[in-house]
C-alpha cells in the first residue's frame, strides 16, 4: 500500500467530510472553548444516566435488539465522554498482556476548515441520481446512516425556504413519539433507543405516507431498507466514483435546517423526545468521522483490499448492532476454528468471531468487516496458513492502514498472537471481562452475566423440490405477473391459451426485462403442460374470474421484490419459483414467527449440481429477490460456495467444526404439506390433475 501524493505546486483537494465534521461540530456548540449548545446539554444528562447502575431488560429475542446510541456494551451501557468517540471499553489491561506485540493505531486528524452551505449540492445529487445509480445509492446509504431516511429528504430539498424546513425537519424528529409501541419495545426503551429505530426506519411514499415497520421488520435497528445500502455499498465502483459520492454526501449533510431541528428538539420538556437531538446527532458525527477517514483512504493504492471492503468498514461504523464487540479476531479458520471453539472467546458477546456472528441484512462483505469496524481490540491470530486466505491478507493490510496511516477511532489496539498462545488470550479475555469491581445492583438479586452468545435463531432451510412442482409454482407465479398487465383475470387466461400456449406471437417487452421476452414465459406454461397435464387442451393452472383487487395488489407489492433481469445474473425460471413461494407459502411459514432467516444449505450440494438442476430452482431464486427476511448460505470448509454462480453477495456461514453452528435452529420446509395446501392457500384454479397430483404428494 502506497499513498497518492498530489501533482508538485497543486494543493491537496480538501477532505469534505472533515469540512463537514467541522461545520457540524460548531453548528452543535462542541468546538472547544465554545459554550455547550442545548444538544451537548441534553448529551450530558443523559450520559449521566446511561452511567447509572442499573438492572439491563433484555428482550425475550435479541433478533431486533439494538445499539442506535452507538454507547453500549455486551451487556451495559459505557457512553464515551464526547458525543463524536465511540465506547473503547477499557480494553487496555487485555492488552497489557500482550503488550511486546500490541501497537496502538494511529487517530485520523485530516486538516480541515469548517465549510457551512449545501451550495448546489442537491442539484448535483439530482443529476447524479438519473444518470448513475451506484454513486447515488452511496450517497443515500451515508445520509441514512447519519440522520435517517426522514431527515435525509430534508438534506435533499433546496434551501429555497430554511424555515419551512427546519419546521419540517423538527415534525420529522417527533413522529416516532406520535406512535404506540408494542409493549416489548416499551420496556427496552430507557434511553429513547425504540423511538431511534423508528427514526432510522421509517420512510414516505411518493405521496407522502409514511411507512411503518414493525418489531419483525427491524433487525438489530436494521429495516429491509438498509439490505439496499449494503448491497450497494458491496459493488465494485472504482475508488474515485466512490470518493466523489461521499463528497457530495458530507455536502449535502451541511444541512443548517436540520441542526436547528436538533436545537429545538434538545429542549423539549418530552424526555423521549429530548433524546432524540444528541442521539441524531452522535450518529451524525460518527457518520462522518468514518466519512472523512474513508475519503482520505480512496486516495491509496491497495493490493488486496477492494473498494467495496473499505466501503462496508466505514459503513459499520455506525451500523445500530447489539451487542458491540469489544474484540474481533482475525484468522484463518481451518487452522483455528476447532481451537477457538473451545475458548470463552466463542460464546462471548463482546469478542467478534464470524462464526458466531448474526448478520441482519448485511452483505457477506458487510458481515465481515463488521466483526473489525469499531472493535478497540483486533487479534490478528497468527498460524501456519494465515497468508493463504484472501480475507486474512485483507484484514492484515486493512489493520496495517489503521496503525502506519489512520484510524476513525481514537482509541484501538492490534495485536499479534500466535495460535498456540490462545489460552493466554482466553485467559486475558475471561480476566478481563469478570474485573474486581462492585457488581451492578440487580432488583432481582445478584447481577446476571450476559447471555451466551448468539442467542438461538430460527433458521429455515428450503429442501429440493421435484420438478414438476418447480414447474406448478413458476406458471403460477408467471401468471400473477402477466395479470399486473393485463389487470382482468378473464383477459389474462385468454392471453396465456391464445398466445402462450398458443402458436401466435405477441409483441412488445415482457415483464421483469427477461432476455427472451415472450418466449421464456411461453416455455414456462407448456413445461407445466408437458410435465402435469399432457395432451389437455386447457391450461393446467388458470386464474379464478373472482381473482379481487386485492389480490392483484399483493401481486404488484411481490413483483416490487422481483429483479430486472436484463443483466443476465439471474434466471427467469428460478425468480418466478421464488415469487411464488414467497406470495404463497412463506407467509404461511412465518406467521407469528420474529427473527427467522431462510438458509439455502449447501453442504449437500456441488457446484456441478447448483446451477442446472431444476430441483435448486427455489434456492437460487431466493438469492436472487428481494426477500422479506435476510437469506444465509450455509456450506461445509472447502466448497468454496463464493465460487458459484450465486446472486448478490450473501452472508456465507463455513462449518469447519461439527455443530459450529448450533446456535442455527434448522427448520426444514417439508413439502408435503405445502403441496396439499397449495390449491387452497394460492387462489388459482388448477387442473384436476394438477389437483390430484398435490394431494398425491407428486
Amino acid at each position: 500500500m502506497t499513498s497518492n501524493t498530489t501533482a508538485m505546486g497543486r494543493a491537496p483537494e480538501r477532505n469534505e467530510a472533515a469540512a463537514s465534521l467541522a461545520w457540524l461540530t460548531g453548528a452543535l456548540g462542541l468546538a472547544g472553548g465554545a459554550r455547550p449548545g442545548p444538544v451537548a446539554e441534553a448529551w450530558a444528562e443523559i450520559r449521566e444516566r446511561m452511567r447509572r447502575p442499573y438492572d439491563p431488560v433484555l428482550p425475550p429475542s435479541a433478533g431486533w435488539t439494538s445499539d442506535p446510541w452507538l454507547a453500549r456494551g455486551p451487556g451495559t451501557w459505557n457512553p464515551p465522554e464526547p458525543l463524536d468517540e465511540w465506547p473503547s471499553y477499557d480494553v487496555t489491561s487485555l492488552v497489557e498482556s500482550f503488550r511486546a506485540t500490541a501497537v496502538r493505531t494511529r487517530p485520523h486528524r485530516p486538516p480541515s476548515v469548517a465549510q457551512s452551505g449545501r451550495g448546489a449540492a442537491v442539484g448535483e445529487f439530482t443529476r447524479m441520481r438519473d444518470t448513475r445509480t451506484v454513486p447515488a445509492e452511496h450517497v443515500r446509504a451515508w445520509l441514512t446512516s447519519a440522520v435517517g431516511p426522514l431527515l435525509r429528504e430534508v438534506m435533499l430539498t433546496p434551501d429555497d425556504s430554511p424555515g419551512d424546513l427546519a419546521d419540517l425537519a423538527a415534525e420529522r424528529l417527533s413522529i416516532p413519539r406520535q406512535i404506540n409501541l408494542p409493549v416489548s419495545w416499551a420496556l427496552a426503551n430507557q434511553f429513547a433507543e425504540r423511538h431511534l429505530d423508528l427514526l432510522y426506519n421509517l420512510t414516505t411514499s411518493a405521496d407522502g405516507r409514511l411507512s411503518f415497520r414493525g418489531a419483525a421488520d427491524i433487525r438489530t435497528g436494521q429495516g429491509e431498507g438498509w439490505r439496499e445500502h449494503w448491497a450497494w455499498l458491496s459493488r465494485d465502483l472504482p475508488l474515485p466514483e466512490m470518493r466523489e459520492a461521499l463528497r457530495l454526501a458530507a455536502r449535502l449533510m451541511r444541512c443548517d435546517p436540520v441542526v436547528e431541528a436538533l436545537r429545538r428538539t434538545a429542549g423539549s420538556d418530552d424526555p423521549h423526545l429530548r433524546a432524540l437531538a444528541p442521539a441524531v446527532a452522535r450518529r451524525w458525527l460518527l457518520t462522518l468521522k468514518a466519512m472523512a477517514w474513508l475519503e482520505d483512504a480512496t486516495r491509496e493504492t491497495w493490493t488486496h483490499l477492494r473498494p467495496q471492503d473499505l466501503a462496508c468498514f466505514a459503513f459499520n461504523a455506525a451500523k445500530p448492532d447489539w451487542p458491540r464487540r469489544a474484540v474481533g479476531v482475525s484468522h484463518r479458520s481451518g487452522d483455528a476454528k476447532a481451537v477457538l471453539a473451545r475458548t470463552e472467546l466463542w460464546a462471548s458477546g463482546g469478542c467478534a468471531i464470524d462464526a458466531t456472528c448474526v448478520p441482519s441484512w448485511e452483505t457477506n462483505t458487510g458481515m465481515m468487516w463488521g466483526l473489525f469496524s469499531t472493535t478497540p481490540a483486533v487479534v490478528r491470530l497468527r498460524s501456519p496458513r494465515y497468508q493463504e486466505s484472501v480475507w486474512c491478507l485483507r484484514e492484515a493490510e486493512l489493520t496495517r492502514h489503521l496503525v502506519e496511516r489512520a484510524d476513525f477511532l481514537a482509541e484501538r489496539w492490534v495485536l499479534d498472537v500466535d495460535l498456540l498462545d490462545l489460552r493466554l488470550l482466553d485467559d486475558s479475555y475471561s480476566t478481563w471481562t469478570r474485573p474486581p469491581r462492585e457488581p451492578f445492583p440487580s432488583a432481582s438479586g445478584p447481577r446476571r452475566e450476559p447471555p451466551a452468545f448468539p442467542p438461538p435463531h430460527e433458521v429455515w432451510t428450503p429442501r429440493p423440490m421435484p420438478a414438476w412442482e418447480t414447474a406448478m409454482l413458476r406458471a403460477g407465479a408467471a401468471l400473477r405477473v402477466i395479470n399486473t398487465i393485463m389487470a382482468g383475470a378473464d383477459l389474462t387466461n385468454r392471453f396465456v391459451a391464445q398466445f402462450l400456449l398458443g402458436d401466435t406471437d405477441f409483441p412488445g417487452p415482457a415483464p421483469m426485462n427477461s432476455p427472451g421476452g415472450w418466449h421464456d414465459y411461453r416455455a414456462i406454461f407448456r413445461e407445466l403442460q408437458a410435465v402435469c397435464d399432457p395432451g389437455a387442451t386447457a391450461a393446467a393452472v388458470r386464474l379464478p374470474s373472482g381473482y379481487s383487487a386485492e389480490q392483484m395488489a399483493l401481486d404488484l407489492e411481490m413483483l416490487d421484490r422481483m429483479p430486472d433481469l436484463g443483466d443476465g445474473a439471474a434466471a427467469l425460471e428460478d425468480v418466478l419459483v421464488a415469487y411464488e413461494f414467497l406470495r404463497t407459502e412463506w407467509p404461511c411459514r412465518a406467521a407469528g414467527r420474529r427473527g427467522a432467516v431462510l438458509a439455502i444449505d449447501c453442504r449437500p450440494l456441488s457446484g456441478e449440481r447448483w446451477t442446472p438442476d431444476e430441483t435448486l430452482s427455489l434456492h437460487r431464486g431466493l438469492l436472487a429477490v428481494r426477500t422479506p427476511v435476510p437469506v444465509w448460505l450455509i456450506q461445509s470448509a472447502g466448497q468454496e460456495v463464493e465460487r458459484w454462480p450465486v446472486a448478490g453477495d450473501p452472508p456465507i456461514f463455513t462449518e469447519h467444526v461439527p455443530g459450529q453452528f448450533s446456535w442455527m435452529r434448522e427448520t426444514a420446509l417439508g413439502r408435503d404439506e405445502a403441496r396439499s395446501l397449495f390449491p387452497t392457500v394460492s387462489g388459482l384454479d388448477l387442473s384436476p390433475a394438477l389437483r390430484d397430483r398435490c394431494a398425491r404428494h407428486g
